[in-house]
């Protein structure tokens, strides 16, 4: 039997780093889609700002009337 010439093992070679680089883009994009997905306040829409404000009365930043009050205009 014949082994691996140069040429074939090259070949081999450049597969498995194509492969490797080709597994790495997608877990990189993947990672950037869901990450760019949940940013900022835009992407939030008006369940962010809720879920801010309820965020800051847990904190106890606003009085239960504030809470309420910020509430209800948000739903408006």
């Amino acid at each position: 039997m014949m082994g691996f010439g140069f040429i074939e093992l090259m070949l081999v070679v450049l597969l498995v780093i194509f492969f490797a680089v080709l597994v790495v883009g997608v877990i990189f994009a993947v990672i950037w889609f869901t990450r760019r997905g949940s940013a900022g306040p835009a992407a939030a829409g008006d369940g962010g700002a809720l879920r801010i404000l309820r965020e800051r009365y847990a904190r106890g930043e606003l009085s239960r009337e504030e809470y309420e009050r910020m509430r209800d205009e948000l739903r408006d």
